[in-house]
């Protein structure tokens, strides 16, 4: 069974910056960025990462 899973994919040196701006770790935000947390500051991420950092959002496959 194939299933899709969505996901925000931005640059990786992206990333430290967005965890700056949002007083998060590197770790909060490649979870937030994975949909694996819906915190207020989870969504923060995603939006920010969207609007600001060049995010693009995509399915991944999982098997």
């Amino acid at each position: 069974m194939v299933r899709k899973k969505k996901i925000i994919q931005i640059p990786r040196r992206n990333v430290a910056m967005l965890a700056k701006a949002t007083l998060s770790s590197e770790t909060s935000v490649y979870n937030a960025l994975a949909f694996r947390s819906d915190s207020e500051t989870a969504q923060q991420i995603r939006r920010l990462a969207l609007s600001e950092y060049g995010g693009i959002e995509t399915t991944k496959t999982i098997m």
